[in-house]
C-alpha cells in the first residue's frame, strides 16, 4: 500500500451517496502502467442518468444547485489525498470555489469540466493499481504498487490557513411562510485563504518543507427565507375600580373621623 484516503459522507442523502458509489467504481480497478495518467472527468462521464448518476447539491458560481452527478468533486478530493500519500505525481488539480467540509482547506479537489479536473500520473518504474469505492458512509481510495521508499521516511501534508472572511446573510421575504417565521434555505461558506506543505521526515526529524499549493475559497452568504412580521400583540387593558359614595342620611348628617352617630347606644351597630 502506497497511500490511502477516507472520507466521510454521513451526512448525505440518497442520490449523494449514489453518485459516489457509481463514480469511485469507474475508478476502481484501474492499472497505471509508469508514466500513464488517470484523468478523474474522463473515467467517470459521463455525469447522465443514463451513466447511472442522480441529481444533487453542487457549487456553481458560489450557490449550491442540483446537478446530475453532483457529489463526484469528493471522489476527486479521496483521490488527490491519497494520491499525495502515494506521492503520485498531481498533473492537474484545482480547490473548489467554496471550502468542503470533509477535508481542511487546500486538500480538496474539483472537478468541471475538463477545466477543472483532478490527474494523477505514475511516477514509478512498476504498475500501480487504484482500488476505490464506498463502505457504509465512508468513501476510500487506496492505491497499491512496489514499496521503494526508505521505511524511515515518513510524509506529511500540513493545511495552513491564512485568512477567514465571513460570509454575513441575506434575508429573502417569504409571504408563503408563516408570520415570524425563518427558515435557512442555504448554509453560508466562509472565505478561505490557505495553503499546503509537503513535509518530509527520516527517523522523525524533519527534512524537507515544501509549499505545494495556495487556494482561495469564496464567501457565500447564507440564505434565509423569513414570514411576514408577526403580529404586535394589543397592550392589556387596564380598568379603574369604581368608587361608591354614600350619601349621608338626613337625619343624621355627616360624620367626621372620630365622631359617633345616633347609632352609638347599640353595641351591634356599626
Amino acid at each position: 500500500m502506497l497511500g490511502t484516503c477516507s472520507t466521510s459522507f454521513s451526512s448525505s442523502g440518497a442520490a449523494r451517496s449514489k453518485n459516489l458509489k457509481v463514480g469511485s467504481g469507474k475508478i476502481n480497478g484501474t492499472v497505471l502502467l509508469p508514466g500513464e495518467t488517470l484523468s478523474g472527468y474522463e473515467t467517470m462521464a459521463p455525469f447522465t442518468l443514463e451513466n447511472g448518476y442522480a441529481s444533487a447539491g453542487a457549487y456553481e458560481n458560489g450557490r449550491v444547485v442540483d446537478s446530475i452527478g453532483g457529489g463526484v468533486c469528493q471522489i476527486a478530493t479521496t483521490l488527490y489525498d491519497a494520491s499525495l500519500y502515494a506521492e503520485l505525481e498531481i498533473t492537474q488539480r484545482q480547490n473548489h470555489s467554496m471550502s468542503v467540509s470533509y477535508v481542511k482547506p487546500s486538500m480538496d479537489a474539483a472537478i468541471a469540466g475538463t477545466y477543472k479536473d483532478i490527474k494523477v500520473t505514475n511516477p514509478y518504474d512498476t504498475p500501480i493499481y487504484i482500488e476505490a469505492g464506498t463502505s457504509g458512509k465512508t468513501l476510500t481510495f487506496t492505491i497499491y504498487g512496489k514499496e521503494t521508499r526508505p521505511a524511515n521516511r515518513t510524509i506529511q501534508y500540513v493545511s495552513e490557513t491564512l485568512s477567514v472572511t465571513d460570509p454575513g446573510e441575506t434575508v429573502v421575504q417569504d409571504a408563503s411562510l408563516a408570520p415570524g417565521a425563518r427558515v435557512r434555505v442555504q448554509a453560508g461558506h466562509k472565505g478561505i485563504r490557505s495553503r499546503l506543505w509537503k513535509c518530509v521526515y527520516i527517523d522523525g526529524v524533519e527534512q524537507e518543507k515544501t509549499l505545494l499549493y495556495t487556494d482561495t475559497y469564496n464567501a457565500s452568504k447564507a440564505i434565509y427565507h423569513v414570514g411576514p412580521a408577526a403580529p404586535v400583540p394589543a397592550p392589556a387593558e387596564t380598568t379603574t375600580p369604581e368608587t361608591t359614595q354614600v350619601e349621608p342620611t338626613p337625619d343624621q348628617g355627616p360624620k367626621g373621623p372620630g365622631e359617633i352617630g345616633p347609632d352609638s347606644q347599640n353595641p351591634a351597630a356599626g
